[in-house]
């Protein structure tokens, strides 16, 4: 599936989403842009490359192998007991 496909399968996609689906992809493509091409995040904030640098690494923790397994099994188990979290809740957790 080349890149055009893909684009058309997602527009698709999202005609075909209700109100909760589009609340889930719009948040997982905000989500996808700051992780993998954060320099459109940047730009549309006005930050000089180190300023962004410096708030972007103010929240990372270095985390061990044994950490990070520890952390997914937790996650795994929270969401196989029906731990979960609806977008709305995070949103208002952390005040979006």
């Amino acid at each position: 599936m080349d890149a055009i496909q893909k684009k058309e399968l997602l527009h698709l996609r999202i005609e075909q989403a209700n109100e909760q689906m589009l609340d889930v992809l719009a948040e997982m493509a905000e989500t996808l842009f700051k992780a993998w091409q954060p320099e459109v995040i940047q730009n549309e904030s006005g930050l000089t490359d180190s300023e962004f640098v410096a708030a972007y690494e103010v929240n990372l923790k270095p985390m061990t192998v044994d950490e990070l397994v520890s952390r997914a099994k937790a996650s795994e188990e929270d969401f196989a007991a029906g731990r979960v979290y609806s977008i709305e809740q995070v949103k208002a957790e952390l005040q979006l």
